[in-house]
């Protein structure tokens, strides 16, 4: 399990387009957008290396001027090992 939080910048005109290309990813939350287009947005993922490329995937947006990384959490839990 991997959950990770970040902070995305926009430009303000791309506020909206951006939102929606982050929301369109899987495992993916926008919490809270600001009116100068900083985005809380966390990444839950069961794959860490997963979690990892969809964080890398969003500088590529257009409009995207900074990810930064403010938190992150992996568990490994091992083979035949039920999580609930």
């Amino acid at each position: 399990m991997s959950i990770t939080g970040l902070v995305i910048h926009a430009t303000p005109d791309h506020t909206a387009a951006v939102q929606s290309s982050i929301e369109a990813c899987k495992g993916v939350e926008v919490h809270k957008v600001t009116d100068d287009g900083r985005m809380v947005v966390t990444i839950d993922n069961p794959d860490d290396g997963a979690a990892a490329d969809t964080f890398e995937s969003f500088k590529d947006i257009k409009g995207v001027l900074s990810t930064s990384l403010v938190y992150t959490h992996f568990e490994d839990h091992g083979e035949g090992e039920h999580v609930s």
